[in-house]
């Protein structure tokens, strides 16, 4: 039967076509008429690994790569996997690494074989390892010699620096000095030894003689050594004669006064004996205070009106009568009040402040710029003095001060002026 033209031509296309493929199959490391088995790697970086690239042992050629691409796990991890000859055995724990096969940096994969007796099967999954590249190899030799040259180019500044510090003008001025004390110093060295050899020559008849002296006392305790012997031995019988003594009784003594002491200051603490009572009781000592208060006022007045405590005369013409009322405040002397001043402030402060809470009524009064505070009204100094007592615990400050027709006037003389 004889083809046409046409189906010779068609022919030739496909025939032209399968070697087309079956050359770039083979040039890509896959013979079609050469059964292989695949096998799989993972590694986190490839680090220039191509499609085709080799798979040795040894420097031999047993496969080639197949494909590269990433994990399904999302995990950024890549899948290399190899075509290697059917009829090559992997023992098991073998290595797939990857390195650098020229100095061009070009990478393949070195089977590195464990020497166990069982094998790897195909589509098994074999570790791998990625070998340092030449970059990194020189930067970890090259990394401790950085490390040096910058320690010696500190060392270097540092000396540099102190080089400039000595040949610095007022450093060198500096040196200078210290060769000038030093030299100084030497003199001074010569001069002293001079004068220490001159005194020597001086005093050498004196020297001589108090060697003389620590020699006679030196030979004077020597022979009295028996009495200080004797001296020793008594020391030692006095303590010995203390230390035979009985010493519980002295510290039982002492004990017993201690505890007496004790149970003094415990009453003296206490509320239930008078001295306690006169130390801790607030109110005994206000009351103390208030009567001295009121002793001093009656002195006062006793000064003031003499007459109105004694009486003598020849002749009786009647007794005088002194009244001390309130109502008597509206005329002349009587219309002295007395305030408790609490505080003074640049800063005006409202009556219903939490600060005056305990003071009762609060009145206020501008003085100089300043904002004084004062608590309450009292017709006398005595009433006046037992409220300020009280006041003391919040308003350590506090002070009586009287008042006469609304103008500050001293304490005496509103003393003086309410005994008459």
């Amino acid at each position: 039967m004889k083809l046409s033209k046409y189906v010779k031509l068609g022919i030739l296309m496909v025939f032209t076509i399968f070697v087309l493929i079956w050359g770039l199959s083979y040039l890509k490391g896959h013979d079609f008429f050469k059964p292989v088995d695949y096998y799989y790697s993972r590694y986190e970086r490839v680090d220039g690994l191509q499609e085709s690239s080799l798979v040795t042992v040894n420097g031999y050629r047993v496969g080639n790569v197949k494909d590269i691409r990433f994990a399904n796990d999302k995990s950024g991890d890549l899948i290399v996997t190899f075509m290697i000859d059917n009829d090559f055995r992997i023992p098991v724990k073998s290595i797939a690494r990857i390195v650098s096969s020229d100095i061009m940096g070009s990478r393949s994969v070195k089977l590195v074989f464990s020497g166990e007796e069982a094998y790897y099967q195909a589509g098994d999954t074999i570790p791998g390892e990625i070998e340092s590249d030449l970059k990194e190899q020189v930067s970890m030799q090259v990394l401790p010699l950085k490390y040096k040259a910058e320690e010696l180019l500190s060392t270097l500044d540092s000396a540099i620096t102190v080089l400039t510090v000595i040949f610095n003008e007022d450093a060198r001025e500096d040196l200078a000095e210290s060769f000038e004390n030093i030299n100084r110093t030497i003199n001074n060295l010569e001069l002293t030894s001079a004068d220490l050899q001159q005194l020597m020559s001086a005093e050498k008849s004196n020297l001589g003689r108090l060697i003389r002296n620590m020699e006679g006392f030196s030979s004077t305790l020597n022979n009295n050594s028996a009495h200080f012997d004797n001296i020793i031995t008594k020391l030692a019988a006095i303590t010995d004669t203390l230390a035979s003594q009985p010493l519980t009784p002295l510290f039982a003594d002492l004990s017993d006064a201690v505890n007496s002491i004790h149970f003094i200051l415990k009453k003296v603490n206490s509320d239930q004996s008078s001295a306690g009572l006169l130390l801790n009781d607030d109110e005994l000592y206000n009351n103390l205070t208030g009567l001295t208060t009121n002793l001093e006022l009656l002195l006062a007045d006793i000064r003031s009106n003499p007459k109105k405590y004694i009486h003598f005369s020849a002749f009786d013409f009647g007794k005088q009568v002194y009244i001390n009322s309130p109502e008597s405040d509206a005329s002349g002397s009587q219309s002295i009040l007395y305030r408790i001043r609490l505080i003074t402030s640049r800063q005006q402060l409202p009556p219903e402040s939490t600060l005056f809470e305990k003071a009762g009524v609060i009145s206020e009064m501008n003085i100089n710029g300043e904002f004084t505070y004062f608590s309450g009204e009292y017709a006398y100094y005595a009433d006046a003095e037992k409220a300020r007592i009280i006041l003391l615990r919040n308003f350590p400050d506090a002070t009586v001060v009287p008042f006469r027709n609304g103008k500050i006037i001293p304490l005496e003389r509103a003393l003086r002026l309410q005994a008459k």
